[in-house]
């Protein structure tokens, strides 16, 4: 009986797929699907994320028409090819789909980005499980005198565990990487390295192991977080990535920010990193004036948007540490409290594209926060 129903949902799953492709991958993975619907793949399309959207209205419009698609919805087919852009269930539901990024063969080098090759099939896809290799395919095991069944790997796609850019991180760099405009210049600085040296990846620090199954034929304890932890969500779990290290004088002290990741924090285009100071002193609370992390982009020595910038006007990203002074002197019992944190967009960023009365954009959201005793 259980064998029929399988055999039914296969039949469904392979006629449905085309209508809504991350929908059916639902069906036997739940916990991911419903971290996946509240990510930044989910939302990243002009009618899910309100700054993208911003940024496209107020973007020069010419022949090529939409040409974000290729990372912002590379699952409408007709946007990806032609720059037509509409509202349709794919840019609302799935923009980048659970198919998509499993279907990602390598990752292609480019001058101005990379981009992703993928396979273009719809029933064997990529990923990644310390401990196992090959392809995997649906089977059954009988125990207990035929009467248990116990099922291996999917009734409905094949499960290719070989490819390499899944335990690298590298599968998100035809994304992730860097961004040119028309100019050669590059517009999202994550100055993001590969190195398979590194104790960290994309997929460590982005897509941690977190409870619950990832399918329901065979229930596991762990899966790989989708919802993809960053600024929108899990913010306080990228504390982890970053260190504090702290050196007083006798009149002011600093704090050097260490940054554990492989890539630049704060690079995007109008967002800001906030480094706050809170020294409590007998009770009275001293709050120091706050470090930016920001990269203002310009032409002719003035700040511009993104597709028109020739020129850095300032830049105070964290790349692997950045040191902070701050002119104030810290006292014995003195208690400083650090806190870094990140607005996905800045007010003034938000001020310049419309979106100042959404204060959600501009939510200041702590990353780490660290207790200091003298």
């Amino acid at each position: 009986m259980r064998y029929l129903f399988l055999l039914t949902f296969a039949m469904l799953f392979a006629n449905s797929l085309q209508a809504n492709e991350s929908k059916v991958c639902q069906k036997c993975h739940p916990i991911i699907y419903e971290e996946y619907y509240e990510s930044s793949h989910r939302n990243a399309s002009v009618y899910n994320n309100p700054i993208h959207k911003a940024m496209w209205d107020n973007h020069p419009k010419d022949e090529k028409g939409y040409t974000c698609a290729k990372c912002h919805s590379p699952s409408d087919i007709e946007a990806l090819k032609s720059g037509k852009l509409a509202k349709n269930e794919t840019q609302i539901q799935e923009p980048i789909s659970c198919i998509y990024c499993h279907s990602i063969k390598d990752v292609e080098e480019g001058e101005s980005s990379n981009t992703n090759i993928t396979t273009g099939k719809t029933k064997e896809f990529y990923t990644a499980e310390k401990g196992k290799k090959g392809k995997a395919e649906y089977e059954t095991t009988k125990s207990w005198f035929g009467l248990v069944k116990e099922s291996k790997s999917s009734p409905y796609h094949k499960i290719d565990y070989d490819n390499e850019n899944f335990y690298s991180g590298n599968v998100c760099m035809g994304c992730h990487s860097h961004t040119n405009n028309e100019h050669s210049f590059d517009i999202t600085m994550l100055d993001a390295k590969i190195d398979e040296k590194d104790k960290n990846s994309c997929i460590t620090c982005h897509m941690p192991q977190v409870l619950g199954t990832k399918v329901t034929i065979n229930e596991t304890k762990t899966h790989a977080y989708h919802g993809i932890a960053g600024i929108y969500h899990m913010n306080k779990n990228m504390g982890e990535y970053i260190e504090f290290k702290l050196s007083k004088n006798s009149d002011n002290f600093s704090v050097e920010v260490i940054n554990k990741s492989n890539h630049a924090l704060f690079g995007q285009a109008f967002r800001q990193g906030i480094l706050k100071a809170e020294i409590n002193r007998g009770g009275k609370i001293i709050e120091l004036e706050p470090f930016i992390f920001e990269r203002i982009l310009a032409k002719d020595g003035a700040e511009v948007m993104p597709w028109d910038a020739k020129e850095t006007l300032k830049d105070t990203l964290v790349y692997a540490k950045r040191e902070v002074l701050f002119k104030k002197s810290l006292q014995k019992n003195d208690k400083l409290v650090l806190t870094l944190g990140v607005q996905r967009i800045s007010k003034e960023g938000a001020k310049k594209l419309g979106l100042e009365d959404n204060k959600e954009l501009t939510k200041f959201r702590v990353l780490k926060s660290e207790k200091f005793n003298f």
